[in-house]
């Protein structure tokens, strides 16, 4: 049974640190709890700090000897500036609790005699892979200067604003909007390998002014505003795999330009516009319960702000009051304990801006287009460890706002939105992170 040493575990630690006792990657250990591999590295670090530990190899033992996990075949993970390599051993230990402190020694010694013949091989790999090649991967991080790293790229074939856009297996999806026609329940996806877009089935409600979540394979879209003007509670799914659509569990209340982003797994949905004035409700959805519940609210009450996942924080930045653009930048804690205070303050924007895209590449967010009361800077980006945000060279130079934005790889893609020149169709992406192979020269 867990011992005292584990009580500072909460029950996530205690499922990462099983899952980690059986050799699963931290990739793995993401797609079984359906949160991100930033916030197992997260949850590891925390872990590693209550038990005392310093890698996987000694929290798999530790996970043995205080009864959490029954056997163990702790994962060896190499890192260096070109690759990590993965290796994981088939030994497993038997109960520690089934054997003598002498027997349980001498597995010990055993185990970790093969783990030190592993690190020899990983090692030579490492030296022979380095004697051939250099691999350097570098982040650009935000600046003044410009630079041409943005390329554009197919349209979207239906011009339109407010539309939802996601990631799903590499592919692109974009999620009804405002077209010239009104109100859109089209659903389209772009392939980056092809650079070709395709149709799926039909969004069953149309709607703009939405975002979309991926959890578990499937692309949830919550509320939106309808052709009729008003909002709505309605929650459809769409399984890109079967192509179909399904009804999930309705928003508490009708709500459309609302922010929203996933956290370990569960969406997370601030502030929008109820039908007639903005609101600070919060709300969180499990999707294994299928329920919404609600959250502390936000400070400031507020629609088309942007959220976006960093570290653990849920940041929800600018928005409009109904009078102005705001320069707010609130930080949601999602794992404080109840009785604590929820909300903190970051950096706030240079200048109001509402209606923008927002997204998180290499833990720095970009914060791109919209309305306010600057339109300059159309692209600026913050790491949350700087107090000041950057600006960095915009691929439109008008006016662009109530776009989409994600991140597939080392990329980060824009779509769609408004303009100057009204509603458009564009796509463009911006290399954020470049891998640069430099052989060597005997």
């Amino acid at each position: 049974m867990p011992n005292a040493e584990t009580n500072d575990l909460s029950e996530r630690e205690l499922d990462i640190l099983k899952l980690v006792a059986t050799g699963a990657s931290n990739k793995e250990i993401a797609q079984r709890l359906f949160i991100s591999s930033n916030t197992v590295k997260v949850h590891l670090r925390n872990i590693f700090t209550k038990i005392g530990v310093t890698s996987r190899t000694e929290a798999a033992m530790f996970a043995v000897r205080s009864g959490i996990a029954e056997t163990a075949s702790p994962q060896l993970i190499v890192q260096s500036d070109d690759l990590e390599l993965q290796v994981n051993p088939t030994l497993a230990l038997p109960d520690a609790h089934s054997l003598s402190d002498t027997i349980k020694n001498k597995l010990y010694i055993r185990y970790f005699g093969l783990l030190g013949i592993l690190i020899i091989l990983v090692i030579s790999s490492i030296l022979y892979i380095r004697s051939n090649n250099i691999q350097a991967v570098t982040a650009i991080p935000p600046t003044t200067t410009p630079r041409v790293q943005w390329f554009e790229l197919s349209g979207l074939p239906t011009p339109r604003q407010g539309l939802a856009v996601t990631n799903y297996e590499n592919q692109i999806y974009a999620i009804g909007g405002e077209t010239n026609a009104g109100i859109s329940n089209i659903v389209e996806s772009y392939d980056p390998q092809t650079n070709t877009w395709n149709i799926h089935s039909t969004k069953p409600t149309a709607v703009t002014d939405i975002h979309a979540a991926v959890i578990g394979g499937l692309i949830y879209i919550p509320g939106g505003r309808l052709a009729s003007g008003i909002p709505t509670n309605i929650t459809e799914i769409y399984d890109p795999r079967s192509n179909e659509w399904s009804t999930g569990s309705p928003l508490p209340i009708p709500l459309s330009a609302y922010a929203l982003t996933v956290f370990e797994g569960r969406i997370y949905i601030f502030g929008g516009w109820n039908g007639s004035q903005e609101v600070n409700k919060a709300y969180e959805y499990e999707p294994h319960s299928e329920l919404w519940s609600e959250l502390p609210a936000m400070p400031t009450a507020r629609s088309f702000a942007g959220a976006v996942t960093v570290g653990g924080k849920i940041y929800v930045i600018g928005g409009w009051n109904g009078n102005q653009a705001l320069t707010v930048n609130e930080v949601y804690l999602p794992d404080l304990s109840s009785g604590s205070s929820h909300w903190t303050q970051a950096s706030r924007l240079p200048a109001g801006r509402y209606g923008m895209a927002i997204a998180n590449l290499a833990d720095i967010i970009f914060l791109i287009g919209g309305k306010g009361s600057d339109d300059k800077l159309a692209v600026i980006a913050l790491s949350p460890e700087e107090p000041n945000w950057g600006q960095i060279e915009a691929p439109l130079q008008s006016g662009w706002s109530f776009l989409g934005a994600l991140t597939i790889g080392t990329r980060l893609y824009l779509l769609g939105g408004s303009t100057d020149e009204g509603l458009s169709n564009q796509m463009w992406y911006y290399q954020v992170i470049f891998t640069i192979t430099l052989p060597i020269i005997h």
